[in-house]
């Protein structure tokens, strides 16, 4: 009967209720599912000498469900996952769920709206909380800052505002935290340095402010960097020398000045750095040669000068130094992958020379 009025509810249509549900027949679990298409209703059968089933999590990604988000699957005590990803949900998240013993929650990609209830941080098993890609409004709730247990919040692309709780800084189990594309305001908080376990920060078109703590040299675990559009003054680069385990560092635009830092290219496990429309001036450090197995390097619109190193010339994949004021000798031909158009005027000159005067070979 439970899953009958959640199944009303999702307008999920599939479910053969004359077999049972744990059965993984007859729509209850596709078999073999495409990767982000998957559709399957599991049971925990341990109960009871193995004689009691519980259903322990509903997993419906892109199934068109056109319903809602379900409140009435507080009737399933046992659930530890409901992700209704890629849907056409509509309605609010229901506060009921913040009486469940849930690990996981996704509702990407729906149509979701409302505010984010507080009554989620009663869960204190939750581990992952996706929103993203809705319709939400209203602010994080403080209360957040008491789950005890959470690794990854993902707030991209709703219509959040507010301030980032400094109750959150209680947060040191949490290990990726993404509010992009939001409407926030005030400064990203200092307190991120207290997220020591942190591994992912995407941070891109929020309504936040910098400039980017110092504290988030402390974040050792760091990964995956991701900030951009950041509001407010200018402010000098962050020390990230000791963030060792770095592969894709994202500041774009964040009103950064001074010079690249050298230790850069020492972060040698880089496969991607954008660090465009900024105002970075001088060189480009010798160290950045370090840089080459780096797939994607954007220096583009900043206000470098001095000579284009020649490692980039044989060496750069997808390099964009665009709109600076770097030099560069024509003598040999450009490569596909390094723009260097609208650097300067001596720049572009420079290249047009070289693409109409030498002789390159044909490709193989």
């Amino acid at each position: 009967v439970s899953l009958l009025v959640v199944a009303k509810s999702l307008g999920k249509t599939d479910w053969d209720f004359s077999v049972d549900p744990c059965s993984g027949l007859s729509g209850w679990a596709t078999q073999n599912p495409v990767k982000g298409f998957e559709n399957a209703l599991t049971c925990d059968c341990t109960f009871e000498n193995n004689t009691v089933c519980h259903v322990v999590s509903i997993i419906l990604k892109a199934q068109n469900l056109q319903g809602t988000v379900p409140r009435e699957l507080v009737r399933l005590p046992f659930l530890k996952e409901i992700d209704l990803t890629r849907n056409y949900l509509n309605g609010t998240i229901p506060p009921e769920w913040g009486s469940m013993n849930l690990v996981n929650i996704s509702l990407l990609g729906n149509r979701v709206t409302g505010p984010i209830p507080k009554a989620l941080a009663n869960i204190s098993t939750l581990a992952n909380l996706t929103v993203e890609y809705n319709q939400l409004t209203g602010t994080i709730p403080p209360e957040f800052g008491d789950l005890p247990r959470i690794e990854k919040l993902f707030f991209t692309s709703n219509n959040l505002t507010g301030e980032i709780p400094a109750t959150l800084a209680k947060l040191t189990t949490l290990k990726d935290f993404r509010v992009s594309d939001n409407n926030f305001n005030g400064s990203i908080p200092d307190f991120v340095q207290n997220w020591t376990n942190l591994e992912k920060l995407v941070i891109q078109g929020s309504g936040l402010s910098g400039p980017i703590p110092s504290g988030i040299a402390s974040l050792t675990k760091l990964t995956d960097v991701r900030i951009s559009d950041l509001n407010g003054n200018e402010s000098t680069f962050p020390d990230l020398s000791k963030n060792k385990n770095l592969k894709t560092l994202i500041l774009r635009s964040c009103n950064l000045i001074g010079e690249l830092p050298s230790y850069i290219g020492r972060l040698t496990s880089l496969k991607a750095l954008d660090l465009s429309f900024n105002k970075l001036s001088g060189p480009i450090p010798d160290s950045f040669a370090g840089l080459t197995k780096t797939s994607t390097l954007y220096l583009t619109g900043n206000s470098l000068t001095g000579p284009l190193p020649d490692w980039m010339l044989k060496d750069g994949d997808a390099i964009d130094l665009s709109y600076n004021n770097l030099t560069y000798e024509a003598a040999n031909c450009q490569p596909r992958n390094l723009n260097l158009f609208a650097s300067s005027k001596g720049n572009s000159s420079g290249i047009v020379s070289c693409l109409r005067n030498s002789q390159c070979q044909r490709s193989k």
